[in-house]
Parts: structure tokens; sequence; C-alpha cells
């Protein structure tokens, strides 16, 4: 909205260019930027690959040559015949010769094309050359063959981009810096006004390096002033202190019919300790896939009633919720309180293993009266449990599962929901995503972290194995083999419904197929999001009771879906998932006691997914595979889901763990000394406007 805003749009990237360049200085491996009139452009199915190409034969007055595009067929309506635009990207060699691989395009009609008389190509308007030409003298702030290249939205092209930047340059130096001098000058980093004018327009590449350094230590800083006063915050908000149930807390964990993991022990005991401090308890509980987090919450859920208190469980799905009800069904059956599950769909009432249906208004208004009133001691849900018609009368501790599919809002809707004057429930939030040491210091500064890294006895290593399309019936004879041995599978697709543009692996694509061919004959079932509850609902009571032996889904399964039968995982499309999803896939099986597989079958079997996937097929260990997947991939958009309202990175990493260390140190000496930050006005300021521009759910 402000010039401000557009100063501190930075580029994605420079990139170098052969300047001004012609069809004819094309050659492999090089960046080209020229201009062309389009001869023709068309589309072809490529069925071998399952993607659509889009060729457009491109000239000036130097040749001729071919531009392609991959999955981008509406392309053609914009590549019309005659229609003359700035071509910008990168010459590849193919087996039909030189191509223009997936260039980026602008309309330039009246720019000079190479070769063309002026009376063809027009007189050349206004262009920002000294980005791009060699032969035109270096600018000062600018370095020749670098071009800039910035997120750009709808109506807004990379030259048009570059032509504001350059009248906005000289606000730079009304930019205001938000670091206090002293954090500056000990680490010695440039003025702010000089890193964004580097940013944009770098004299050197030196000068670039500093500016990113300085850049990318603003934006850790901000992040662990965000940790460091959401902390703060949080350890003056008062919360019911429930006193520590020791025997009934011993009766409950005697009565189940397994033996907890240390692990399991002490992250209980933290919880406890906590719950019974007066003011607000923030803890995440990390654990591996079947690591047994939900015993953990139990535990603490259950001391909570014995307190005279109210629990509550949040699920991101209806599946989730519903088997974290059944399973805590059975594990409080003993106990004299009563539970409910209460979502979208469902209202249900379980008193010492019984559950009860609530279906018509009346009863579903009585089941909400009684948790209004204190008398049901946990529900467990979905986001309906934040909604406003439903309200409780002591709810002491709030327990998030998969906490990374809530926003922070989510969250703390349901934090204020506790019903007791003045104070918020304790939060438990858990995860099946094994967070690496870097993600924790830079994500979940303002969280007490307890990890579980134990296994329950008994359980099997899952043998993984990587399946190229040659292959891949191999891996289905498998299949057909477990489910003849009485056991069960999973197909796990990208895609609910084909698409043109992805060319993935989908569900209904999938389902037919194999109904028709390698899965013939077998019982299928198919489950996905799109689905109505109650349908989703049956088939996982039939896949369940075997009335399915081959489910297609989706990722709808990817957390707390417990079927101990099933010993298969097969994984379509798997390039398209992260490492630590995978993983979690995985989970899905080896839950009883036969030998259980997973089978990878990436659509594409590039050098960097035969890496990456071969890391999944070498580490059992979850925590390992996050490390490896930051590595691999970057830590994508985990910073606009798990923690919203905090700044998006452009220059840091969170996974450069001296930086977040370092920002760290310094958010807590700033904080130490000026808690509300009114000695550093911009930097507040900076706060603020990081906040407005997050993600919030």
């Amino acid at each position: 909205k402000t010039v401000r805003d557009l100063l501190l749009t930075f580029p994605r990237k420079h990139e170098e260019y052969l300047a001004s360049a012609s069809v004819a200085d094309a050659a492999e491996n090089m960046n080209v930027s020229f201009v062309a009139r389009v001869v023709k452009a068309a589309n072809r199915r490529s069925f071998k690959r399952r993607m659509t190409i889009t060729e457009a034969v491109l000239e000036d007055g130097t040749g001729r040559i071919t531009g392609i595009w991959f999955n981008q067929p509406y392309l053609t309506k914009n590549l019309a015949a005659d229609k003359v635009f700035r071509f910008t990207g990168k010459v590849q060699k193919t087996k039909f010769g030189l191509r223009l691989v997936n260039a980026r395009h602008e309309s330039a009609a009246g720019f000079a094309m190479a070769g063309a008389p002026p009376e063809e190509g027009g007189e050349e308007p206004f262009f920002d050359r000294s980005h791009t030409d060699k032969s035109v003298p270096k600018e000062a702030g600018t370095d020749q063959g670098l071009m800039p290249v910035y997120p750009v939205t709808a109506g807004i092209s990379q030259n048009v981009m570059r032509a504001l930047m350059k009248e906005a340059m000289p606000a730079v130096a009304l930019l205001e810096d938000p670091l206090p001098e002293g954090i500056r000058a000990a680490r010695k980093l440039p003025a702010f006004k000089d890193a964004v004018r580097a940013a944009h327009e770098p004299a050197d590449e030196s000068a670039y390096a500093a500016a990113k350094k300085r850049l990318a230590f603003d934006e850790a800083l901000r992040l662990q002033l965000s940790l460091g006063r959401l902390r703060r915050l949080r350890e003056t908000q008062p919360a019911p202190a429930v006193p520590f149930a020791r025997a009934a807390t011993k009766v409950f964990v005697d009565s189940l019919p397994f033996a907890i993991t240390e692990d399991q022990r002490q992250a209980a005991w933290s919880v406890l300790q906590d719950m019974e401090k007066p003011h607000q308890m923030h803890r995440l509980l990390d654990g591996d896939v079947g690591s047994g987090k939900t015993v953990v919450a139990a535990i603490a859920m259950n001391d909570a009633a014995h307190g005279g208190f109210q629990s509550a469980l949040m699920a991101p799905t209806e599946i989730l919720a519903f088997q974290h009800f059944t399973s805590l069904s059975k594990m409080f059956a003993r106990e004299p309180y009563a539970i409910a599950l209460w979502t979208g769909s469902y209202k249900r009432v379980a008193r010492g293993g019984k559950v009860i249906l609530c279906s018509s208004k009346k009863e579903i208004e009585g089941l909400g009266d009684e948790i209004a009133d204190g008398k049901v001691a946990a529900v467990i849900g979905t986001h309906a449990l934040i909604e406003e018609s439903l309200r409780f009368g002591r709810l002491a501790l709030a327990v998030v599962d998969e906490q990374h599919r809530f926003g922070v809002k989510m969250r703390s809707l349901l934090s204020g929901k506790s019903g007791l004057p003045g104070m918020d429930p304790h939060l438990l939030t858990m995860t099946a995503t094994p967070i690496p040491r870097t993600l924790q210091l830079a994500m979940y500064g303002d969280l007490d972290l307890s990890l579980l890294r134990q296994k329950p006895a008994g359980r099997i290593d899952t043998q993984t194995r990587l399946f190229p399309k040659t292959e891949r019936a191999k891996a289905y004879d498998k299949v057909c083999e477990e489910i003849a041995a009485g056991r069960q599978a999973f197909i796990v697709c990208p895609l609910i419904d084909p698409s043109d543009l992805l060319g993935a692996a989908s569900v209904t694509e999938e389902f037919e197929k194999l109904r028709k061919k390698e899965l013939k004959g077998i019982k299928m079932g198919m489950l996905h999001g799109k689905m109505p509850s109650a349908e989703k609902e049956k088939v996982m009571a039939d896949f369940l009771k075997k009335k399915i032996m081959a489910l297609v889904s989706t990722s709808v399964v990817e957390v707390g879906v417990d079927v101990p039968n099933a010993t298969v995982m097969c994984i379509e499309g798997a390039e398209r998932f992260g490492l630590s999803q995978l993983h979690q896939f995985r989970g899905r099986v080896g839950r009883g006691e036969h030998a259980s597989f997973c089978f990878l079958l990436p659509g594409t079997f590039s050098p960097q997914t035969r890496s990456r996937l071969h890391a999944l097929v070498e580490h059992m260990d979850g925590f390992a595979l996050a490390e490896k997947d930051l590595q691999l991939r970057g830590a994508g958009d985990l910073l606009g889901t798990a923690q919203s309202g905090f700044p998006e990175l452009a220059f840091a990493s969170l996974a450069d763990t001296g930086l977040m260390a370092d920002a760290k140190a310094a958010a807590e000496e700033i904080l130490a000394a000026d808690p509300e930050l009114e000695r550093s006005p911009a930097l507040k300021e900076s706060l603020k406007a990081a906040a407005k521009t997050a993600h919030l759910e």
C-alpha cells in the first residue's frame, strides 16, 4: 500500500542474462532475454510423462527457436500467432535441438526485435537496460548483467515492478533503522538503508552478501522477539492449579493393558507438574509415529478429572477425533466420570465404557448443557469445540493434537473457553511430525518441550522399499500376497481427482485402475476428504472389520489411524510428499504382530527424487528424517502453518542454528532491558508490520 511496502518487497533472486539477446545468440545452458514474435503455439499430450506440453515457435530477425512449457495448457490462449513478447529464461539442449524451457513472457508490443528494422518492430519504449545490457555503461548501484526477479501478482509484470522500484529507490534514505545501534555494531552489520538498497541493486556480490546477512538477522530477531514476548506473556497468565491425584494416576496407569515407556513416564510427570502451577502451561509433546502421545494426554486428562476439572482434546479431522474418543472410552471405562465426542457430525457420550449416541436436538442440547455445567470430564472433538455454542464449566486442560494443523488463532480460541473467571486452561500441544533441533529453537521458543523417542515394546520396524515404474508390478504382487494371508493394505495417492496440470496419481482414478487390474477380485474401498462424514466413518469401520482389504486414500490417513491388521502401505506419487509426511504414512502399518512393508512408488524418478526417497529406506528414526528433509527441501511454509502471526522469512533460514541462536540471544538482551520496546520504536513498529502480513490459519 505504501512506498515502504514496495521497497521491502525484495527480489526472490537475481539472474544473469545475455541482455538484449537475439535468437541467434542462444546457446545451451544460457540465460537469455529477447523479444520475439509467436509464429504458432499448440498443446500436445505426453502420455508417457502424464502431462501436457505447450510448444510455441518463436522468431525474431535472426532466426527461430521453440519454447516449451510443461503442464500450462492455458498458455496457448495468450501465446497467439503474431503477438510479440519479451521471453526470459534458460536455453536447454534436447534431442530435438535447442529449446527455451518454461520461459517467462511479458508483452513487448512496440519493442524492437533483434534483426528487425524499426518500422517492423517499432521504437523501443522505456526499459531498464542498465540491468541487462552490457553495452550500456554501468550505473551506480547496479550490476551489469544482473536482473532482479520479484514476486509479482496478476497484472504486474517484472518490467513494471522494476520500473516502480527504480522510481521508489530514492526513498530508501527515509527508512529508519529498526536495530538498536549496539546490537548492529556488535555484529558489524550494515545500516538498514544500505542493506535494502543493496538487496535490490547490489554493487557486487560482497555487497549483496552483506545485505542478505543484515536482513536475515532482522527477520530472525523479529521471530525471536515475538517468541520471547509470548513466553513472558504466558508466564503471567493465570490458570487453575490442578492438584496431582497421585493415587488415581497410579491406578489408571496400572489399568492400562501395556507398560508405558520411560519417555512417556517422564513426559507425563512434566505435564502433571506444570498443571499444579497457578500459571498457564504451554508444553509441546513431540513424538515419533507410534510413540504413544495419546497415553500421555490421557494421564493428564484423568488427573484433571480427579481434581474436579474438565479437559478438551481437539483433533484436525473427524476420523482422528472419532478414533481418540474410541480409544479413550476404553482407557477411562473404569473411571467414575463421563467423556464426550463433539464434532460437526457426531455427538456422543461414554459412561463406564458404554457409548450413547445423541442424535435428536433435545439429546444434543442436553449433552451441551452437561458440558457447560462441568458434568462431562473430557470432551474430544474437532474445531467444533471452539464454536460459540459450546461452553465449558471448568476447563483446566486443552490438548491440541497435530498442532501444526491448527493456527495460533484457533488454539487461542480454545484456550479462552475455560469458564473459569480470569483464567485460561493449561495447553498441551502434540505433534507426530518430529521436529529437528534447529526448528525447535526457531519455532517453539515459547513452548516447553517433551520428546518421546522410544517406541512401545513389541513394535516391529517396517521394511521400506523403493520401486521405479518398471518394477511397480512387484509391489502389487506383494500387496496381493499379504491380502491372501489375511492382512490389509493402504494405497495412498496425492490427489482426489485426476489433474491435467499435475499429472499425479489420484484416488478416484487409481481405485478404478487397481480394481480392474492389479487388485482385481479384492474387496476395495475409497477414502478422501470430500466424502460425507457418515460415509467416511462407514469406510473406516468396514476397513477395521476386514470388509475392506485394500483402502485407496488421500493423506487423510496420515495421522492417528490405527488398523493393527494393515501390513502394507503403498504410496503412489511418493515424490510429491515430504519425508516427514511419508514417515507418517509408514507409521500407519507395523502396529500389529506381523511384519509390515512400505512401498514407495514415485511418478518420476529423477536423481533428486531417488536421493530423497532413499533416505526413507535407510532411516526409521523420524527425527533423523526431519533433519534430512529440512536440508533437502528447506522449511517450506512450516512457519506460516505452525506459528501464525510471525513474519515469513525471505532471507533467514530456520536451518541456520547459528543465526537463530544469535538472534535469540539478542532478543533476550533487548527484552531484559526494554520489555515493551519503548526505547526501540522502529523495532516495535517492524514487529507490528510483520504480524499484519503473516498468515493467520
